[in-house]
């Protein structure tokens, strides 16, 4: 048996199951997710690690400055899903010797872009000889203690919602790597989805700081992974109501006569919209608080006793998408 049998969430598990705990980590996560520890009164540190690989993550036509900056976004994604300010990124890269010294400045060039637009730098990390191109960023960032948002604190009566409109990604993989065609518009703006990923910090810090989410998490992974993986954390179910979808997505699931539905829970991922639980007296405090930082706050379902995730129609929202080291989808 090899690691593509058992595939990226059973590995996780079974890493979980050798390593030795820290007592004193406060958000229990580990692997693919932040993990926070007390720094001093009231303050904690959170931390973040991932990793963007060559032949898995360098989509066609994607330039290489493009590749660094979204390398830097998917680490300050899981921190935005925290509650946590940034304060630096490590980043250690591995290049082929072969890899032409331009094809190095745009990327560096495009890890600088990405640290910059999020208020932050890139203060360090290592370099070493690789088959293909490897970029494994290790991020930092301070949260108020009390401020911290976990992935496993949901409760039963508390509203599920999205900083953002899905499905867009998916079309994006569509075009890209089946070759779908779609219209110039939606074309480019579904392309770009993918290219040029935003992580919603500036939503999470102030949804952070209003206090009214019980768990938080991006939905990098695919909606439905992730809704699996919050209802697991938190041991609850979650019965999914609505889905806010691009208007992009709509027309292009229409003229392909693809099921927009599945499309946007199975298909996408690397959207880094935030998923999350609000308290549901605090609901307008949270809109407001989004609000008025330039985002939106969508509900779309809400969190029940039980456990798994359901749509209206009381089917099964299957834990499907993409996962690394596994040679199928699911």
């Amino acid at each position: 048996m090899s690691v593509s049998d058992v595939g990226e969430r059973r590995l996780i598990e079974y890493i979980w199951e050798t390593l030795e705990r820290d007592p004193n980590e406060l958000l229990g996560a580990g692997l693919d997710d932040a993990v926070a520890k007390e720094l001093a009164e009231g303050f904690v540190l959170v931390a973040h690690t991932d990793m963007w690989v060559e032949h898995t993550d360098l989509l066609p036509g994607m330039s290489w400055r493009l590749a660094g900056r979204k390398a830097v976004v998917a680490n300050i994604s899981d921190l935005a899903a925290k509650g946590a300010k940034p304060l630096g990124l490590l980043f250690s890269v591995g290049l082929p010797p072969e890899f032409p010294l331009e094809s190095l400045r745009e990327l560096v060039e495009g890890l600088s872009e990405g640290a910059s637009e999020y208020g932050t730098h890139v203060l360090g990390g290592d370099l070493g000889e690789s088959r293909e191109v490897i970029l494994a960023g290790s991020i930092f960032g301070v949260a108020h203690r009390e401020r911290l948002m976990p992935r496993s604190g949901a409760q039963p009566g508390d509203l599920v919602a999205v900083t953002g409109l899905l499905g867009l990604t998916a079309v994006g993989f569509k075009i890209l790597l089946e070759e779908y065609e779609a219209p110039g518009s939606v074309k480019a703006k579904a392309v770009e989805s993918v290219y040029r990923p935003v992580a919603r910090l500036k939503e999470g810090l102030a949804l952070a700081g209003c206090g009214a989410v019980t768990a938080s998490m991006d939905i990098s992974d695919g909606l439905a992974v992730s809704l699996n993986q919050m209802a697991e954390a938190s041991g609850v179910s979650i019965t999914l109501e609505k889905l806010p979808i691009a208007e992009e997505a709509r027309f292009f699931a229409e003229r392909h006569r693809l099921d927009l539905e599945e499309l946007t829970l199975y298909e996408g991922g690397e959207e880094y919209e935030l998923l999350v639980a609000v308290r549901p007296g605090m609901w307008s405090e949270a809109v407001k608080a989004v609000k008025n930082v330039g985002g939106s706050l969508y509900k779309i379902g809400v969190v029940c006793e039980g456990s798994g995730v359901y749509k209206a129609d009381g089917s099964k929202v299957e834990a499907k998408g993409w996962e690394h080291l596994r040679r199928t989808v699911g």
